[in-house]
């Protein structure tokens, strides 16, 4: 998410395809489980009142859209040192389960107060970004937040969400090898810590549960490394990445560097465990970046290739659902498959023909 922090990754059409050839994966849905999910981000009350978010996940249900990807945010439950308030995680848990679509929450945005970024920040940003981006002061501040929703939503009937919703997956954190979201820098160490707590905790809210790596930015085979030499490799179940490349250059890169990914984790002995495009997409907005305009016509055509061609990744998020404010001119809010009103562009169409062909 956030994807002006990666301009390079229009780069990345050229760059990947400098990989070693790779082994085409499988392209079909397989038998009983979608592929086809969307990042969303219903967790923002001002964007995803009740009634829109009731009117959004009603179309992606009709689209056959399996998945939502979205910040189960700290800051929202938790904006003051004090009682959680999950109303609206509750009714986003609520709505997607009624509708059969599955819901990959991520664990992240620390709230000012647990925030460990500089008090000058603070005073300025208080909970907004960057702020919530920043490690938190104490980790068990943390592992209280994470014990709690992964409880709530843990469907067992025991201080659950009302209608005890279940949810499978949490991610832990996104982009943390990209200092945008580990500000000031990088550390795998720092992460793999953070993520070792977190998976124990989970687990012991909820042993059934799966633990997602946070997404890497730009398909980061060297933090990747890092990691399982760090010793990471124990505490997630699901490897994510994130790959943005113009659909000028087609189909080719993404699968590179998809495979580039899946021959790291092989070469580290995980051949079992998944790998998930959890981001990927392209802004119709005049001259992006700087690179060429993609059309509306040329990003429904990737879409259509990118869930038709061979892909060593078993579940796909195109960023995003639907377009963040109408007729803004920023890069970032025309990602959507659907524009803000909810009409639906080219690249809805060629999904939802996909999608409910499976």
């Amino acid at each position: 998410m956030g994807i002006g922090r990666n301009i390079s990754m229009f780069l990345l059409g050229i760059l990947v395809l400098s990989i070693a050839p790779f082994t085409l994966g499988q392209s079909d849905c397989r038998s009983g489980e979608s592929r086809f999910g969307v990042v969303e981000p219903l967790g923002w009350t001002g964007l995803y009142p009740p009634e829109r978010m009731t009117q959004a996940l009603d179309i992606m249900a009709d689209a056959g859209i399996g998945w939502v990807r979205l910040n189960w945010a700290w800051k929202d439950m938790q904006p003051q040192d004090g009682p959680f308030d999950y109303s609206h995680y509750d009714l986003i848990a609520a709505l997607a389960t009624e509708r059969g679509i599955e819901v990959l929450p991520i664990l992240f945005a620390v709230p000012a107060w647990a925030s460990t970024a500089p008090p000058e920040l603070i005073a300025e940003r208080g909970n907004l970004s960057p702020v919530d981006r920043y490690r938190p002061q104490d980790v068990n501040t943390w592992l209280t937040y994470v014990r709690n929703v992964v409880e709530r939503y843990d469907g067992d009937g025991a201080e659950d969400a009302p209608g005890s919703p279940r949810l499978h997956y949490w991610e832990v954190w996104n982009e943390q090898n990209i200092r945008l979201y580990w500000p000031p820098a990088p550390d795998v160490q720092e992460y793999v810590a953070l993520l070792e707590v977190t998976h124990d905790a989970i687990m012991a809210a909820d042993p059934t549960a799966t633990v997602v790596l946070g997404g890497l930015a730009g398909g980061d085979l060297g933090y990747l490394q890092d990691m399982y030499d760090s010793g990471g490799a124990p505490y997630f179940d699901v490897v994510s990445t994130h790959v943005y490349s113009h659909p000028m250059f087609g189909i080719a890169p993404v699968q590179a560097s998809v495979e580039a990914m899946r021959a790291v984790m092989d070469a580290n002995g995980d051949e079992a465990t998944p790998l998930w495009l959890t981001e990927i997409g392209w802004s119709d907005t005049p001259n992006a970046w700087g690179a060429p305009t993609a059309s509306k016509d040329e990003i429904a055509a990737f879409v259509t290739a990118l869930y038709t061609a061979p892909l060593a990744s078993e579940v796909i998020f195109w960023y995003n659902f639907r377009n963040i404010f109408a007729d803004s001119p920023d890069v970032e809010h025309n990602f959507g498959l659907l524009e803000a009103d909810f009409t639906p562009k080219p690249a809805f169409e060629a999904y939802i023909s996909l999608s409910q062909n499976c």
